[in-house]
């Protein structure tokens, strides 16, 4: 008798616990599927919101000279040999070989001027970028200056010529708001906005167009620093960073790892997490069919006494039971992965919060169907082992 035959008419004429064996694996591997499928897409969600997050590379010009400190605590430095950053430089950034991995690079002019008779330090920027970059900027209304509406388009934001935006505390030193005008070095300035407290540096600052804050600095070309926004789920930051200092003769860059740090150590904990669940729904699949071909050849004692009286060997009994489980696992694996990759599809946000739509895929259903085969041939090799040991002459006692 042709073990397949057998094994194929077992799973026929036992339909509910060959049905209950698919489900039980269909289960555990949709489970595992959409929480691998929806951990990438939360994978790359997460790191894109980090990374653009802020600033996580500066590059500013490169001096050489003696640092003196005490303590750790710097105190003066001897420049030497103060090198000069150039809208040139800004060509060379886009020839590195990671260029698609860095997302914002936002040139800035920085100098102390004076307003209303008061120093302060004026920003260049291109506003589109830098806003893009730090979205925690907000303007302040001014009746509630702790409270404020967005920029909620930044990539069109557009600042005129004549005008600049002040950050709180500069607009409370300088008592200004929305609407005043403001001399800078012999020329005016309209306030256009005052943004609400953020609680760093950036308060103190006025911003201006970069092209206009070079004019009127007497520096056409010139930059003070450069700040970009870099992908880290393709490429470490450090390997950017490196390239970037190739490429910039006269800058000096510092890769700020701290947002890469946070992302990668969130990532890391939703990958352990999404793994123990994943785990635990594996886990409760194998049980799930230990139990039913337990149970199947606890039912087939008879069966099995007569398939050894007819000349089955025990590595044949084991094989058929093995045979079983395995079809079943793969059954359940095929079903399950399909509608693993359907719920992440479909439920992923309400599921995840994942705004990002989870990727679609296909490659991984015959491979999930093998290892659901696998897995449940393993969790066979109990029942086929306890079958084998029946005692043909005990088990024909229930003919």
């Amino acid at each position: 008798m042709n073990l397949y035959r057998v094994v194929f008419q077992n799973l026929y004429r036992r339909k509910g616990r060959t049905i209950l064996l698919i489900c039980g694996q269909a289960a555990g591997i949709a489970a595992a599927a959409a929480l691998l499928i929806m951990l990438q897409a939360a994978r790359l969600e997460l790191g894109n919101q980090i990374d653009e997050f802020g600033a996580n590379l500066v590059v500013v010009p490169r001096n050489e000279g003696l640092e003196l400190s005490h303590g750790g605590t710097p105190i003066s430095r001897l420049s030497i040999d103060l090198k000069q950053l150039t809208e040139t430089d800004l060509l060379n950034i886009e020839q590195i070989p990671d260029r698609n991995s860095i997302n914002i690079i936002s040139p800035k002019m920085i100098a102390a001027v004076e307003a209303n008779h008061q120093q302060v330090l004026l920003v260049g920027v291109i506003p589109a970028k830098e806003f893009l970059m730090k979205p925690w900027f907000a303007f302040a209304p001014t009746d509630d200056p702790e409270a404020g509406q967005r920029i909620v388009d930044p990539v069109h934001f557009e600042l005129p010529d004549d005008a600049l935006l002040a950050g709180a505390a500069a607009a409370e030193a300088l008592a200004i708001q929305p609407g005043d005008t403001v001399p800078i070095n012999g020329r005016e300035f309209k306030v256009a906005g005052v943004f609400q407290r953020i609680g760093s540096t950036e308060d103190g600052l006025l911003y201006a167009n970069l092209p206009v804050v070079q004019s009127l600095l007497g520096r056409p070309g010139e930059l003070s620093m450069v700040e970009l926004s870099a992908y880290c789920n393709a490429c470490p930051i450090d390997q950017i960073a490196a390239q970037l200092t190739a490429a910039l003769p006269n800058g000096r860059v510092t890769a700020l790892g701290q947002a890469a740090l946070m992302r990668g150590e969130t990532i890391d904990r939703f990958a352990l997490f999404a793994a123990l669940l994943a785990g635990a729904a594996l886990i409760a699949a194998a049980l799930l069919v230990l139990t039913i071909m337990t149970a199947s050849v606890n039912e087939r004692t008879r069966e099995i006494g007569i398939f050894r009286v007819l000349g089955f060997r025990r590595t044949h009994v084991m094989q058929i039971i093995l045979m079983e489980a395995g079809i079943g696992g793969f059954l359940g694996g095929l079903t399950g992965c399909i509608a693993g990759n359907l719920i992440a599809v479909t439920a992923g946000f309400y599921l995840a919060g994942i705004t990002t739509a989870a990727p679609w895929q296909p490659a991984l259903i015959l491979p999930a169907a093998f290892a659901a085969a696998l897995l449940a041939a393993a969790a066979g090799i109990y029942p086929a082992v306890r079958a084998a040991k029946l005692d043909p002459v005990a088990a024909l006692r229930f003919i």
